[in-house]
C-alpha cells in the first residue's frame, strides 16, 4: 500500500494503529510522522489535515450531531461553532459531549454512525437544524424513520420525539423545512410538496390557499424553466391559489417578512384561521 496516499484519504490525520492495521509498516509510519507532526501520542497528522478529524482524535472521540452532518451529506446551514463529539471519558472542556453510541462508528474515520448522528441532533440541536438533518436522512433513505422512532421512546427523549414528529421526509431543501416550521409554529395548516391539478407539485400550501415556493440557486436556470414556472404560477392564480416566492436568504434572514406576507394574503382572502 502507499501509506502517504492512504493517510491523505483519511483526511491527513490518523492513529498509528489505523495505519498499521491497513498494512503500513512501522518504518512507514515513522516516515509519515516526519512529514508532519505527532499532535498526541499515537496520532500522525500531515500539514493541512482535516481540523475536525484532528480535534476528534486528539480528544479521543468521534464527530457526531451537527459536527458530523456534512460528512454524512445531511442538511445543516452551518456546523456548530463548538464541536460535538461522542466520548466515553469525562474530560470535557472544549466541546459538547454526547455519551451514548448505539451503532458502530465509521471503520477508519472519527465519525459516529449516521443513526447516532441524527439521534444526537434530535436531542440536542435547535429545532430547525434537528428537523432538517432528520428530514434529509430519512428522505434520502439513509435512516429508517421507524428505527429513529423506536430509539426516542424513553421519557427523557421528549424533545427528540417532538422534532421527529415534524419530519415529513417530503422537503427538497433545508430552507423549505425551515419555512414550514415557521408556518407550523403559527398554528397554520401546512401541506408539504402539495400536488395541484394543472399546476403540479408546490413546495408548501398554507391553509389550502397560499402557495409558497422556496427558490434554490438553480431556479430559472434556462428559458424553458422560466416559461414553465410562469405558466404554473398563472394557472395556480386562475384556480384561486395565490403564489409567493422567496430565495433561501429571506427564510434565514427575514422570517418575519415571510410570515407577514402569508398572513396578509390569508386575511385578504378571508382564510386566516382563528386560533384561540
Amino acid at each position: 500500500m502507499d501509506a502517504l496516499n492512504y493517510l491523505r484519504s483519511l483526511g491527513g490525520v490518523a492513529r498509528t494503529a489505523t495505519l498499521l492495521r491497513a498494512g503500513a509498516t512501522k518504518r512507514e509510519v515513522a516516515a509519515l510522522a516526519g512529514l508532519g507532526t505527532r499532535p498526541a501520542r499515537g496520532i500522525v497528522a500531515l500539514p493541512g489535515c482535516n481540523p475536525d478529524y484532528l480535534f476528534a482524535l486528539v480528544h479521543n472521540g468521534v464527530l457526531t450531531c451537527g459536527s458530523a452532518a456534512t460528512s454524512h451529506g445531511l442538511w445543516i446551514r452551518e456546523a456548530p461553532p463548538r464541536r460535538h463529539l461522542a466520548v466515553a471519558h469525562s474530560r470535557v472542556t472544549a466541546f459538547t459531549a454526547h455519551r451514548i453510541l448505539r451503532f458502530p462508528t465509521h471503520d477508519v474515520l472519527p465519525i459516529a454512525s449516521i443513526e447516532d448522528t441524527v439521534l444526537h441532533a434530535l436531542n440536542c440541536l435547535p429545532l430547525s437544524e434537528a428537523v432538517s438533518m432528520a428530514e434529509s436522512a430519512i428522505r434520502a433513505g439513509k435512516v429508517h424513520r421507524a428505527l429513529l422512532e423506536d430509539m426516542v421512546h424513553a421519557p427523557r427523549s421528549a424533545r427528540a420525539r417532538h422534532a421527529l414528529s415534524l419530519v415529513t421526509a417530503a422537503a427538497e431543501s433545508q430552507p423549505e423545512v425551515e419555512a414550514r416550521l415557521l408556518f407550523v409554529a403559527r398554528g397554520w395548516r401546512v401541506e408539504a410538496q402539495a400536488r395541484i391539478p394543472g399546476v403540479g407539485r408546490v413546495d408548501l400550501l398554507i391553509e389550502g390557499l397560499v402557495i409558497v415556493e422556496i427558490d434554490g440557486h438553480a431556479f430559472h436556470a434556462d428559458r424553458a424553466a422560466f416559461v414553465e414556472d410562469r405558466r404554473r404560477q398563472n394557472e395556480a392564480l386562475r384556480q384561486g391559489y395565490p403564489t409567493l416566492r422567496y430565495p433561501p436568504e429571506v427564510v434565514w434572514r427575514d422570517p418575519d417578512r415571510l410570515l407577514r406576507d402569508v398572513e396578509e394574503l390569508l386575511r385578504s382572502w378571508g382564510r386566516l384561521p382563528f386560533r384561540p
